[in-house]
């Protein structure tokens, strides 16, 4: 069915000229609109998930989530229908780069600078998502897709809204409980547990992020999805500093930043993203402020040990003046008894 598809044009506009991706849900491929040449990227249902009315409607959902927030780090959504066999597809932005999951599989970790850079692109993203009243719940670097835009090769654009669910209770359909839906290794214990999630979900799986990309591995491993959920429901992760490697340099106000998003109770994380990203540039600005106040006082002493040196060999000056002078006397004097002899 997914080569079938290449080459055909749906509705009258996007033709399908390779296939790019599969997951669970059904193929991506690289299409062109026939009219403007305009390449697109087209998501497309397998069909034996049409029929299944909680598939349809994750996949409308992602079309309709993506689109309503209206962020420049969140993919756009540009077109949603069906094909002729069926299929419900919808059409996205095309992007030229790659996920972060792929970039740490090749490059080990991330140095922080870089971790902080995502994490401030993520936090301004998925508050507008929840300002929009839409919780992700897949949080994960697997769908964070880095782009180069201008000067900026890490420029993340948040994909796959699949299992977004509405903050609105009245949501019956996303809003049951006993449904566990996400990554586990990035998931919120309450998430784990099946539980009704807020926006702290995603805080969570946004630190669990953070973690993974500064270290190569999530908070948390073991042999299989249910001992890590275990984990997550009972564990305390090691601080980031102390399994990153040492050449990655984690300062520890990143450490208490990090752990704070992965607290075990929603209360005790931060209350928004916005509240996360706030933080983030507060505590990187103290230790600046930190960093160049030692660094002014390292010069202010190098600077005063410098004139005190000076100072010092001013002051020694005049006696070795009178030392050479005494030394040249009695040269002269020995030289003048030698020659009368």
């Amino acid at each position: 069915m997914a080569d079938m598809l290449l080459g055909t044009v749906l509705a009258e506009r996007y033709k399908l000229l390779h296939r790019i991706g599969e997951g669970a849900m059904g193929w991506v491929y690289v299409g062109e609109h026939v009219e403007i040449g305009k390449k697109v990227a087209v998501k497309v249902l397998r069909p034996s998930l049409c029929r299944l009315p909680e598939a349809v409607s994750r996949f409308r959902r992602e079309a309709r989530s993506a689109s309503q927030i209206g962020s420049r780090h969140i993919v756009d959504v540009n077109d949603f229908g069906a094909t002729e066999q069926g299929s419900a597809y919808l059409v996205m932005e095309y992007l030229e780069g790659e996920d972060l999951s792929t970039t740490l599989k090749k490059e080990k970790f991330f140095p922080w600078p870089r971790v902080v850079h995502v994490l401030e692109q993520m936090c301004e993203a998925l508050q507008a998502a929840h300002d929009a009243g839409i919780i992700h719940r897949d949080v994960k670097p697997a769908n964070f897709y880095r782009v180069t835009v201008g000067d900026d090769e890490d420029f993340i654009k948040i994909l796959d809204f699949g299992i977004a669910r509405l903050a609105n209770p009245q949501d019956s359909i996303v809003t049951q409980t006993g449904v566990v839906m996400g990554t586990p290794d990035f998931m919120a214990p309450e998430q784990a547990m099946g539980k009704h999630v807020d926006h702290r979900a995603d805080i969570y799986s946004l630190g669990a992020s953070a973690y993974a990309l500064l270290t190569g591995r999530p908070p948390f491993e073991g042999a299989n999805e249910y001992d890590v959920i275990y984990k997550q429901l009972n564990d305390d992760p090691s601080p980031p500093s102390e399994v990153a490697p040492a050449e990655a340099g984690v300062p520890k106000w990143l450490d208490r930043v990090i752990l704070k998003t992965l607290r075990k109770d929603p209360k005790d994380r931060y209350g928004s993203m916005r509240e996360l990203g706030d933080a983030l540039r507060e505590a990187k600005r103290a230790a600046d402020g930190k960093a160049s106040a030692k660094a002014k006082a390292s010069a202010s002493r190098s600077t005063a040990e410098g004139v005190a040196a000076r100072a010092g060999a001013r002051k020694s000056s005049p006696f070795l003046v009178v030392a050479v002078v005494a030394i040249l006397a009695v040269l002269l004097g020995v030289g003048y008894t030698l020659l009368r002899n």
